[in-house]
C-alpha cells in the first residue's frame, strides 16, 4: 500500500482532460508523450504489425485519433482508455480501408524470434492501462473517504511507516471486513469498535489509535470493486504486498 500512497499525490486523469479542454497545451504535449506506448500498442493491434514510431503514417494516424479522443472524451463516455483505444482503432481501421497499402510498416514475423518476443514486451501496456484506471478509481475511493472524514493526506501524513506495523494494521482491516457484524458497526457509526478489535485480536489501544485511518481505508479498499485497488493490500504467506 505504500506505493498506493504515492499516487494519491499525483492529479487524476480526469482533471489532467479537464485542463487540456480548458486550453492547456502543455499539460496535452505531457499526457500524448505518456501515452505513446499505449497507442502504439492498440495501432499495432488493428494492423497485426510493428509500428515504427518514425515515418509511420499509421503511428501519425493513431496519434490524431488520440488527439481525437481527447477533444471529444466526455465522462459519460465511460473510462478514457477504453475510449480512445475505440477512436484510434476506428480511424486505423478507416486509414487502411482507404489506403489498402503497409508500406512503412514491418511484419513481426518477419524478426527473428527472440526480437519477436522483445517487440512484444514493448508493447505490452497493461501495467500501464492498469496505473491510469487506477487513478479513476481512486476518485471513487476519495469520496468514500470523505465520508469518514479522512483525506489523502492524512493517510499520507499518518499511515504506518514500518511494514510490521502496515501487515498489523491490514490484518485487523481484513478482520474487520470479514466480520458482518464489526464491518456494520464501522461502516454506520463511521468509526472501528475499539473494543470488539481488542478483545478478539488481543491488540492495543495504542496500536488502534495509530493505524486509525490506515485501517478504515483498508477495510474501504477491501469493500470495493475494485481489483487494482486490492492488490496494493493483498495478504500472503509473506507477509503484505506493497
Amino acid at each position: 500500500m505504500a506505493d498506493l500512497l504515492k499516487i494519491f499525490k499525483k492529479n487524476s486523469l480526469v482533471k489532467r482532460l479537464d485542463r487540456i479542454k480548458m486550453g492547456d497545451k502543455q499539460e496535452r504535449e505531457k499526457i500524448i508523450e505518456e501515452y505513446i506506448p499505449f497507442i502504439m500498442k492498440t495501432v499495432s493491434t488493428v494492423t497485426n504489425k510493428y509500428i515504427e514510431s518514425e515515418n509511420s503514417e499509421e503511428y501519425s494516424v493513431g496519434l490524431e485519433a488520440f488527439n481525437e479522443a481527447i477533444n471529444k472524451y466526455d465522462s459519460k463516455s465511460g473510462n478514457f482508455i477504453s475510449f480512445a483505444k475505440i477512436v484510434i482503432s476506428s480511424r486505423t481501421k478507416d486509414y487502411l480501408r482507404k489506403t489498402k497499402k503497409e508500406s512503412k510498416v514491418i511484419s513481426i514475423n518477419q524478426f527473428p524470434k527472440e526480437e519477436q518476443e522483445n517487440i512484444y514486451n514493448n508493447l505490452n501496456t497493461e501495467d500501464f492501462v492498469d496505473k491510469v484506471i487506477l487513478k479513476e478509481e481512486i476518485k471513487t475511493f476519495e469520496k468514500k473517504l470523505n465520508g469518514f472524514d479522512i483525506t489523502f493526506n492524512d493517510l499520507l501524513n499518518e499511515a504506518p511507516k514500518h511494514k510490521d506495523t502496515r501487515i498489523n494494521a491490514i490484518s485487523i482491516a481484513r478482520y474487520i471486513f470479514e466480520n458482518d457484524s464489526i464491518k456494520t458497526e464501522l461502516m454506520t457509526k463511521k468509526r472501528i469498535p475499539n473494543s470488539k478489535i481488542i478483545n478478539e485480536l488481543n491488540v492495543t489501544q495504542k496500536i488502534l489509535k495509530r493505524s486509525r485511518k490506515f485501517i478504515i481505508a483498508a477495510v474501504l479498499i477491501l469493500e470495493g470493486d475494485s481489483d487494482l485497488l486490492k492488490s496494493y493490500i493483498t495478504l500472503d504467506k509473506e507477509g503484505v504486498k506493497i
